[in-house]
């Protein structure tokens, strides 16, 4: 915002870059609808502890790298897959019962997240330090729109968390 104000970019594309898209917090709330107290006939009413406890149980055999950042509500890309495939190795039968708790549109609408998360953790690691030396070259608001593409692609991907 500081930066805004001082270059006078208060115009509402630059604006609209303070508040970009986050693709970790948008990935995050399909967790929360799993989690849901939904009625459903063909789910079990112990699914969302059965859920719980097989999701922090491969967490915990993946490590503190997988499971402090998801203890911390950090949703990054590499303990995501490493998570949800051991979880779908160990217990796939748990697999049919969230494609009831929360819908097949749901998990599609999630899967473009899940994939932008991918790709933001892609660009915050590789393209970053490639496009990071020649930002002070830009200039002001050039410099201040690549500033803020990548703080997008380094918080959208959880990587401001370390442990």
């Amino acid at each position: 915002m500081f930066e805004a104000c001082k270059g006078g970019f208060l115009d509402s594309p630059s604006l609209s870059l303070l508040n970009p898209y986050l693709p970790n917090l948008s990935a995050s709330w399909l967790f929360q609808r799993a989690m849901s107290a939904k009625e459903l006939p063909d789910v079990p009413p112990s699914f969302i502890n059965e859920l719980l406890y097989t999701n922090f149980q491969s967490m915990e055999k993946l490590g503190d790298p997988v499971l402090r950042p998801f203890l911390q509500d950090v949703i990054q890309f590499g303990p995501l897959v490493k998570t949800l495939g051991l979880v779908m190795i160990t217990k796939p039968q748990l697999l049919p019962f969230i494609f009831k708790q929360v819908g097949v549109p749901v998990l599609i609408d999630w899967s473009g997240h899940f994939l932008m998360l991918g790709f933001y953790t892609f660009l915050a690691s590789y393209i970053d330090p490639l496009i990071r030396p020649l930002i002070n070259t830009f200039p002001s608001k050039m410099k201040f729109q690549w500033n803020r593409y990548l703080e997008a692609w380094k918080y959208g991907a959880g990587l401001d968390y370390t442990l």
